[in-house]
Order: C-alpha cells, then sequence, then structure tokens
C-alpha cells in the first residue's frame, strides 16, 4: 500500500522531495488520490512542494548555473513591471541603452524612432517592448514601421552581453531573450496547429479519417492510435494517454480497449510509444514491477518508502535500516517509521526532536504577539501597565500610537468622550495582562495548528506548553501587584438654569417666574 501510493505520486511528481512525500502520505493513510489533490491544493495556494537535492542537481547540471527556465524568466517578467522603480540613473541609463541595441539587432527592418516609442510605451522595459513590436509588426499598421532598407541582421549581436559584468546590461540580456524565446515558441506552436490542419484537410480529401471512439472527434487516422482487437477500435492520443494517466492514479499498468464494444484488447508496443511518453511509461512499468513482486509473495522483501525500489532483507529485529540501491534515490530509510534513518534513536526519540524546531517557531509567534513596534522608528516595546497612548522612547522619535491598534493617534483616538473620542473606539484603559494572555493564546493555537499540518509525524503532544505550579505562582503575584484599569467615568450632565432662591427672614423659598 504504501509502495504503490508512493509510485503514483511519483508519476505525477517524480521531482518531490522523497521525505516530504512520506510524511504527507502517512498523513493521509497512503491514499494516493488524496496525496495528489492535497499537492495540487497547496500548490493552487502558493505553496509548492519540496523538491529533492538531486533533482536540483540534475537541474542545474541540464541547465547552466543560475540561469532560469524560459516559463520561470516571462512569468518574472510579466509580473515585475515595477523592476527598475528604485534604480540609480546610471543604472536605468546603461539598461535602456543595451535595450535599444538589442532590439535593434532583433528587428533590423524597423525604424530606430519606433523602437524608442516602444519602449517609451513600456517604461522602458525590454521584454514588453519586444512583443509591443511583435505585436504592431504583425497588425495593420506594421507596414508603416518598415525601413525601405532594413539594418544588417547581426544574429552575433544577440550574444555580445553574455559576458558583461554590468548587471543593467545583464538584465536587458536576459528580458530579451526571455522575449526571444517566447516568440519563437509561439510561432512553432502556431506552425505546428497550421500544419495539424492541413493534415486533417489532406486526410478527409483521400477519406482517411475516423472518430475517436472516446470523444468522438474527428481525426486523421496519423494522429490516432488503435487496440489490438477484431476489429481495431481507433483512438485520438489524448484520450489515450488520458486513460494511462487515470490508471496510474489507481496504481494499475493494464491499458485497455476503452471502446463501447466491450473490447478487452490491449494496445501493442508500437501503439503505445505514438501516445505514451518516457515519464509515463516508466510509471507504468513501477506500478507493474510491484505488482509482480507482490503476487510472488516473497518473504523478508523490504522495500523503500521514496521509491518503488526493493530488496530481500533480514528481519526488523536484525536490521532496522533499509538502504535503496536505485540510483536515482539512494535514500536510507527507517524500516520502522518508514522515515529517513535516525538511528541510533528510537523513532519516537527522533520525532521529539524534529518538534523542538516547531515548539521554537510557536514561541516565536507567542512572543511576536506580545510585543509591539513603533509604526515610525520600528523599536520594540511591551506595555506594563497605564493607557494605552504610547510614546516611543527612542532618541528622537517620540512617535505616539495606540497600543491596541499601532495607528498613531492622540485622545480623540480612543472611547473616551471626556477627552475628545467616541463610544466604540480603542480603549484607552483595559487591563494589560488579560490583553496579552488573549492575544497569545490567540497566536499560539494558529501557530501550533499550522505546525503539527506541516508536520503530521511528529506527536501534537510534543508541541504543548506545560508550565510549572512555581511558574504559575509568580504569575498571579505579578498581575496581582498590577493596579486594574480606572473606572471609566461618563462626563457630568449639564446643571439645567433654574431660578435662584431668594432669602426673606433668614427662609429661602423658590422664586416664580412671575415675580422676577
Amino acid at each position: 500500500m504504501l509502495a504503490a501510493c508512493h509510485a503514483a505520486v511519483l508519476a505525477i511528481f517524480p521531482d518531490i522531495d522523497r521525505l516530504h512525500l512520506a510524511q504527507v502520505a502517512r498523513q493521509f493513510t497512503y491514499d494516493h488520490e488524496k496525496v495528489i489533490g492535497y499537492i495540487i491544493d497547496q500548490q493552487d495556494i502558493g505553496r509548492p512542494y519540496p523538491k529533492s537535492e538531486k533533482s536540483v542537481k540534475r537541474k542545474r547540471q541540464e541547465v547552466s548555473p543560475g540561469a532560469d527556465s524560459p516559463v520561470e524568466k516571462r512569468m518574472k517578467f510579466d509580473d515585475d513591471p515595477n523592476r527598475l522603480v528604485g534604480k540609480d540613473a546610471s543604472f536605468v541609463k546603461l539598461y535602456a541603452r543595451a535595450g535599444k541595441a538589442l532590439l535593434a539587432a532583433g528587428f533590423p527592418q524597423v525604424y530606430a524612432q519606433d523602437i524608442e516609442i516602444a519602449l517609451k510605451s513600456n517604461n522602458n522595459l525590454v521584454y514588453p517592448a519586444y512583443k509591443y513590436l511583435e505585436d504592431k509588426l504583425e497588425g495593420k499598421d506594421g507596414a508603416s514601421m518598415l525601413r525601405l532598407k532594413p539594418r544588417p541582421k547581426a544574429n552575433a549581436f544577440d550574444n555580445i552581453f553574455d559576458q558583461s559584468a554590468r548587471d543593467a546590461e545583464k538584465m536587458a540580456d536576459a528580458e530579451y531573450k526571455a522575449a526571444k524565446a517566447e516568440s519563437q515558441d509561439r510561432k512553432s506552436q502556431a506552425m505546428q496547429e497550421n500544419e495539424e490542419k492541413l493534415n486533417l484537410s489532406r486526410a478527409k480529401a483521400e477519406g482517411l479519417t475516423a472518430d475517436c471512439e472516446c470523444c468522438f472527434d474527428e481525426f486523421a487516422l496519423n494522429r490516432m492510435v488503435h487496440c489490438n482487437g477484431d476489429p481495431l477500435h481507433w483512438f485520438c492520443c489524448v484520450c489515450a494517454k488520458s486513460q494511462a494517466e487515470v490508471q496510474i492514479g489507481l496504481s494499475k499498468y493494464d491499458l485497455t480497449c476503452m471502446s463501447m464494444d466491450q473490447c478487452q484488447a490491449g494496445f501493442a508496443l508500437d501503439q503505445r510509444s505514438l501516445f505514451l511518453d518516457e515519464k509515463t511509461t516508466l510509471a507504468l512499468e513501477r506500478i507493474e514491477q510491484e505488482s509482480v513482486l507482490r503476487m510472488a509473495g516473497i518473504e523478508n522483501l523490504a522495500k523503500c518508502p521514496f521509491c518503488p525500489y526493493a530488496a530481500e532483507y533480514p528481519s526488523v529485529e536484525e536490521n532496522k535500516e533499509f538502504q535503496c540501491e536505485n540510483p536515482d534515490c539512494e535514500m536510507k530509510s527507517c524500516r520502522l517509521c518508514g522515515l529517513e534513518t535516525h538511528i541510533p534513536k528510537t523513532c519516537k526519540e527522533a520525532r521529539a526532536e524534529e518538534g523542538h524546531s516547531g515548539r521554537h517557531q510557536i514561541e516565536e509567534a507567542m512572543s511576536e504577539a506580545m510585543i509591539r513596534r513603533c509604526n515610525k522608528c520600528n523599536t520594540p516595546f511591551i506595555k506594563e501597565n497605564g493607557c494605552n497612548k504610547m510614546t516611543c522612547t527612542a532618541s528622537g522619535c517620540r512617535n505616539i500610537q495606540c497600543y491596541v491598534c499601532s495607528k498613531s493617534c492622540d485622545y480623540a483616538h480612543f472611547d473616551d468622550a471626556t477627552r475628545g473620542g467616541k463610544k466604540g473606539q480603542c480603549p484607552l484603559f483595559d487591563s494589560v495582562d488579560q490583553r496579552h494572555e488573549d492575544e497569545v493564546k490567540a497566536a499560539e493555537l494558529k501557530e501550533r495548528l499550522r505546525v503539527a499540518q506541516e508536520n503530521p509525524n511528529i506527536d501534537v503532544e510534543v508541541f504543548q506548553f506545560n508550565f510549572s505550579e512555581r511558574v504559575k505562582q509568580d504569575e498571579e503575584q505579578r498581575k496581582a501587584r498590577n493596579p486594574p484599569p480606572p473606572v471609566r467615568r461618563d462626563p457630568p450632565l449639564p446643571v439645567p438654569n433654574v431660578p435662584r432662591p431668594r432669602a426673606a427672614n433668614g427662609r429661602f423659598f423658590a422664586v416664580h417666574p412671575r415675580m422676577k
């Protein structure tokens, strides 16, 4: 069950960190569908899965050091339109000069003034300026931008800034190459789509088309695959590959006919090669290998929890570690808990040790919840008593802010009407101990849930804080010494204008209004 879950996930995420995979799989009791769904959901909210060190190293070998993939470059340049903001004038000038030179080499048929317009229209950024020029040339007004005599095209100029030591020139060069790569990909895709349309048109004219028996769309026969049945059933490559991916998700490897005629025939190797890529083929082979091993019933068969590799091993009492011999894995794991080896520590000791960093994160969150910072100079402070109108003690600052919401304020910011405030606003006085206690508890709960979710293999009791009776007594004594907040009193009611009484023969009596 464990190995089948890992194989299904690795078929979709082959570069996932094996330790992370083991933790997530254990959290969902090795249900591969839930594991895959969880990983996808995490990616959707901006939390990509950690990748194995080996895949990262291999990627760095395939791509030059420090280089991003074309897709990553496009995303970076598209998502950062303000990348020149904050740069000094010399950097911007050098960047603009390099960008203009690169665009002039890339568009030799375009007037220099049109290149300048493209740059100015896009905040002097090379990447969007390249796309701007392409769109203009493809539009109806493109002819007006063409020179009668194009500049000599210098392909070597595309690489003139490769070895530049200036950051501005390297930045302009990276944007230019990313835009050029995207343009080539788009043109290649357009050519491929046009070729497919022409191929389908020729096939229709020659009567060499058929409907896919899965999606029922019409395709040219040279773009389809068929089963080994009698009669043959034809399918498009997209539907055939989708079936393979579904089978991998179900930890199955058999690929059978999808026809509604209840045909149970399979697909020959030459047909499978038309719709299966290397990664999908490898995943199917791994699942088949595991199935064969299970049916063989080999005694003392041990499996790597991070990949499909398996081997005969002595009992767990004799050897608690498993050394994977798969060259793409080579992980050493604990056969008791299925995680990376932690010998000589026991599984419980290893989980407790992993929990220490989680406890530290919770403690940091609790401290941060209590500490305030000056919104002007960022000086940290904590209030012991008094009102919530705080004055920063840092030299040269003296900023005044609210202890509740951290906004700069005066007395009118609070709920005390006698000092210009209004009811419902931040309290001028409250129990600082109660406020700290509530905020710290809320931060502790939130951070504990987050840490527990990221470390499902660690016992949640490790993250609990148990204070001694002595500490609790000291805290109660400290609270008792802290004076309670003053009771807020509403302003006195206005005194009505009552006529003053007059004295007669030593006695006071009220004066009737008509007697005034």
